[in-house]
């Protein structure tokens, strides 16, 4: 696939808190009144500075308001069953192990209570647009629903609580803007410095999950590498090939798994 691409984005990381503020507020550690107590939380907030013409290239948060939009909609059933779509639907090993295998899938859906829905509402409102401008629509659900299943699955093996909730999956777009970032580090300025910065941010949020009795750490590495893996896969992977006629530079995205299959169908 061959296209123009002016300028590759500064990924620029905000952060709207202190880690004082985050401790001080309590805004992250939920309360364990509900049946599934190993509730996910996630601190990191991007913002990508994007031009005009490349905002004007993708719908860039059209599936990211469509999950959202999920979110919202599965909480407020979850409140007119009074919590039978929660135990239906949350991550229960007992459960799981019996064949109830969907609950791998349900969980990133449902959240515990009110706050901990609209953390994980604002943190994917914060990094889905820049992974949905980054890879497009389909690959960004790519990594979206392959970073649920993932930390769904690694939850599964490594943590006995019941747990619900999207943090997981969140991590995941992380991963994916962490792995874009270190592919196209020649592309992109101060690419170090973005790397630091999503490094501070996992490292900070595995350290309130280890004070936390509530958050389920293994989710969210779990989602990261799912996420990580699948845009190292087919994730964006520029690459310069000639100058046009009239000026801008061409590029080639030729993710990992063409290679892989180039390879394969190479006679021997």
């Amino acid at each position: 696939k061959i296209c123009h691409l002016c300028n590759v984005p500064r990924l620029n990381h905000v952060w709207s808190e202190t880690i004082s503020n985050f401790m001080e507020t309590d805004n992250f550690l939920f309360a364990n009144d509900v049946a599934c107590s190993s509730c996910s939380s996630y601190l990191c907030f991007f913002k990508s500075k994007m031009d005009t013409s490349r905002r004007n290239a993708f719908n860039t948060r059209k599936w990211t308001n469509i999950l959202l939009a999920i979110h919202v909609l599965f909480y407020v059933a979850q409140l007119a069953t009074q919590g039978k779509l929660l135990l239906w639907g949350d991550k229960i090993n007992s459960l799981i192990e019996k064949g109830q295998i969907w609950r791998l899938a349900t969980y990133s859906l449902l959240h515990a209570n009110i706050r901990h829905l609209m953390v994980n509402c604002y943190s994917l409102n914060s990094v889905g647009p820049t992974v949905e401008n980054l890879s497009g629509p389909r690959r960004f659900l790519a990594v979206y629903l392959t970073s649920a299943i993932s930390s769904a699955a690694t939850s599964y093996w490594f943590c006995k609580a019941p747990a619900v909730g999207a943090s997981g999956a969140i991590f995941g777009l992380v991963g994916s803007v962490a792995v874009f970032v270190m592919r196209h580090r020649g592309m992109i300025r101060d690419a170090k410095e973005d790397l630091q910065h999503i490094a501070q941010v996992i490292f900070l949020n595995m350290v309130i999950g280890l004070m936390s009795s509530g958050i389920d750490n293994w989710g969210h590495l779990g989602g990261l590498l799912g996420g990580a893996a699948v845009s190292w896969l087919v994730g964006p992977a520029w690459k310069y090939e000639s100058m046009a006629s009239d000026g801008p530079r061409i590029f080639s995205d030729r993710p990992q798994l063409f290679h892989l299959t180039d390879r394969k169908r190479k006679p021997r």
